[in-house]
């Protein structure tokens, strides 16, 4: 399976314990997604392995996982920093309109002046709205709603804002 048929659904932060657990930071609304799942695909965008879970459950706002075959710290320590993947095909369908954070990171973000503003690196959820964090020659965190978001073409991999590049 190639990278652009995986989506990165979380990132494993650490070990839990020293039983070979795992803390999980999920990038997805819905963690019944990573938690309904007998497997998971572990590794980055290169490659991946297929790891059982022996269990799962939520943690505050993180999820807390024992994979078969990791049974101490030091194992679970060695998937810090991996991410968790699923293949695309078992995403929910999007209504128009609507876009997976991962498929938009990357993206070129410029300004109704068509001035360059830098590059989707990744968001943050504020509770009211997602916000899109863009670097280029400074960071901007603007509010993925739609009277900034003028409109998102996934083919050129560009967003156009209203947003003035002094901001």
């Amino acid at each position: 399976m190639t990278e652009s048929e995986k989506f990165i659904m979380a990132r494993i932060s650490g070990p839990y314990g020293v039983k070979g657990w795992i803390k999980i930071q999920p990038f997805t609304v819905d963690i019944n997604q990573l938690l309904n799942k007998k497997e998971w695909l572990i590794g980055d965008e290169k490659s991946s392995i297929s790891y059982p879970i022996e269990t799962s459950k939520i943690h505050g706002n993180s999820i807390v996982a024992k994979l078969v075959n990791i049974d101490d710290r030091d194992a679970a320590f060695g998937l810090r920093n991996k991410t968790i993947l699923i293949p695309k095909h078992e995403l929910p369908a999007l209504e128009k309109g609507e876009y997976y954070w991962n498929d938009l990171m990357g993206h070129a973000v410029i300004n109704q002046k068509q001035e360059h503003l830098g590059v989707v690196q990744t968001f943050l959820e504020t509770g009211a709205n997602d916000v899109l964090v863009v670097k280029g020659d400074k960071e901007y965190l603007i509010p993925f709603i739609p009277h900034v978001i003028l409109n998102v073409d996934m083919e050129k991999k560009e967003i156009e804002v209203d947003w003035d590049k002094d901001f």
